[in-house]
């Protein structure tokens, strides 16, 4: 089995303020959400990873991967990439009374990316919740309230704000061994 990543997720603590939901108050963790990588950046984490392409060739390679894909995509073509997994494009469209009646122009409204995470070989390699889980560490990082703000929008409606709470570490990360 592969190693634990040594670099924690950080989760942030939400209530649930649906009055609707069955769920209404109870606690939910999400992801805090760091700034992402951008092609040019994600070339240069690979770089750093010591192999045998540079900063400059992993550029030319992930953007001819990513043309390549909106190519396939829009040709309605899975894109399988072993160890990773499959893309697939599908499309968003509201229904027709007929057949006849069905247009490409008016009926489908946008074209979403699906991607299924590889499931097979070996379990370290695998990317699936479960093989993620697994190799996964957490550090519970702020309570999060949605907050209503005295000032309203144009409809006379509470704006909102988050109030963040850093949450106190001590016994509140799962320890190894338990």
């Amino acid at each position: 089995m592969a190693a634990k990543n040594t670099i924690p997720m950080l989760v942030d603590i939400y209530k649930n303020r649906n009055t609707a939901s069955k769920t209404y108050g109870q606690y939910y963790g999400r992801v805090f959400p760091r700034d992402g990588l951008n092609l040019k950046g994600f070339a240069k984490h690979l770089s750093k990873h010591g192999k045998l392409a540079t900063y400059e060739m992993l550029v030319l390679v992930l953007q001819n991967i990513v043309d390549c894909m909106k190519e396939l995509l829009l040709e309605g073509v899975p894109l399988k990439l072993d160890g990773l997994g499959t893309f697939t494009a599908g499309i968003e469209s509201t229904g027709s009374a007929t057949i006849e009646g069905f247009r490409t122009d008016s009926n489908i409204k946008g074209i979403r990316i699906n991607f299924r995470p590889e499931g097979a070989g070996d379990e370290e390699d695998k990317l699936t919740k479960k093989a993620l889980l697994e190799l996964a560490t957490f550090q519970l990082n702020d309570y999060v309230e949605i907050m209503e703000s005295s000032k309203t929008d144009k409809h006379g409606k509470p704006l909102t704000y988050q109030k963040r709470t850093k949450i106190a570490q001590q016994d509140r990360v799962n320890a190894e061994g338990d």
